[in-house]
C-alpha cells in the first residue's frame, strides 16, 4: 500500500511537470493564457522553451558598442558586450554573471511578442502597439553599465562623471546550416545608433 501511493505521488509530480511544461513551451494559445499563471511556477528554475530549436531558432548575433560624454569630450566607441562575455568564459567553475545583464537588456531591447511579428509579415504594422517603454527601459540599463565600464578620457579628474551615453547596436545575421560553405552568403552586419541617453 506504501509503495503504491509514493508510486501515485511520484506519477503525479511527474505529470503535473510534464503538462506544465507543455503548456510554457507550446504555441500561443486560450489554454495557454487560462493556465499560464500556474505553468509559470516552473520558472525561472525550470523553465522550458525553444529557443535553440524551433519554431524560432537563433538566427542572429547581436552586440552593443557605447560611447560616453564628458563634458563636452567624446569617447571612442567601445564594446561593451564582448568584454563580459570575456569575462564570464575566464572562469569555467565561478562564472562572472555580468553579461547576463548586456545580454537580457539586448532580448529586452529588440523582444517581439509572435502576434506582433505575424502582423508585421501581413503588412498590418498600424495594428502592431509600439511598446516604446520596454524599449526604453533596456537601453537605460546598457547605459548605466556602458557608463560604469567606459571611462571619461579626462585623467586629470578621475572623478568625472559622465554625462551622457549612446549605444550601437550590431546585429550579424547568421548563415544559414545549409550555405554555410558559401562566403555570399555571409550577410553584412545591420548597425543601429539610439540617441544620446542622458545619464
Amino acid at each position: 500500500m506504501h509503495k503504491t501511493l509514493l508510486a501515485a505521488a511520484g506519477l503525479a509530480v511527474v505529470g503535473t511537470f510534464g503538462a506544465c511544461a507543455i503548456v510554457l513551451a507550446g504555441p500561443v494559445t486560450p489554454i495557454k493564457f487560462d493556465v499560464g499563471p500556474v505553468a509559470s511556477l516552473l520558472n525561472p528554475h525550470l523553465s522550458q522553451n525553444w529557443q535553440l530549436f524551433a519554431p524560432d531558432p537563433i538566427s542572429d548575433e547581436r552586440g552593443v558598442v557605447a560611447r560616453i560624454r564628458c563634458r563636452g569630450t567624446t569617447t571612442e566607441w567601445t564594446d561593451i558586450s564582448s568584454s563580459a562575455i570575456a569575462r564570464t568564459q575566464s572562469s569555467r567553475l565561478f562564472p562572472d554573471r555580468e553579461s547576463r545583464i548586456v545580454s537580457n537588456a539586448l532580448v529586452e531591447r529588440f523582444a517581439q511578442d509572435d502576434i506582433s511579428k505575424r502582423l508585421e509579415t501581413k503588412g498590418k504594422e498600424d495594428l502592431v502597439p509600439s511598446d516604446v517603454s520596454t524599449q526604453r527601459r533596456a537601453e537605460r540599463v546598457l547605459a548605466r553599465y556602458a557608463a560604469l565600464r567606459v571611462p571619461c578620457p579626462s585623467a586629470r579628474d578621475p572623478d568625472e562623471e559622465s554625462s551622457a551615453v549612446q549605444l550601437r547596436y550590431v546585429v550579424q545575421p547568421l548563415t544559414p546550416w545549409s550555405k554555410r560553405g558559401a562566403d555570399a552568403a555571409r550577410a553584412e552586419p545591420r548597425i543601429t545608433d539610439s540617441e544620446w541617453i542622458p545619464l
